[in-house]
């Protein structure tokens, strides 16, 4: 990567599939798709599918993984630095990177002063 580049964010689906399989699994596919742990927030998502009738965003499954990784302390994830390692931490809110830029820029964005008649 040459300097000045970004890293590249992948999606909230492939981010599920590579937490799979670098961080519980070592790198090794075949104990991803033999994956035996059904209480994992991820198990349904480890394949890079969305089985039907699945119920859930994909960046609110991140979330609720991300209680669980913290013990349920919110401020905890915010404050989260494994960014070099985990490769959710990006979705680790509930909504996508770019998403919540556009959040921050328009809560941060000067208003019209409105004064009453």
């Amino acid at each position: 990567m040459r300097q000045g580049d970004a890293p590249k964010t992948f999606s909230a689906i492939e981010s599920v599939r590579r937490y799979c399989l670098t961080a519980c699994m070592g790198g090794q596919r075949s104990l991803v798709t033999a994956c035996a742990d059904r209480e994992c927030p991820f198990y349904p998502l480890r394949l890079k599918e969305i089985p039907d009738g699945f119920g859930l965003r994909v960046v609110r499954v991140i979330r609720r993984f991300c209680l669980r990784c913290t013990v349920g302390d919110r401020e905890a994830i915010r404050r989260c630095t494994e960014k070099s390692v985990c490769p959710i931490w990006p979705y680790r809110v509930g909504v996508s990177p770019k998403k919540l830029k556009r959040l921050i820029a328009q809560k941060r964005r000067p208003r019209q002063l409105e004064l009453p008649l």
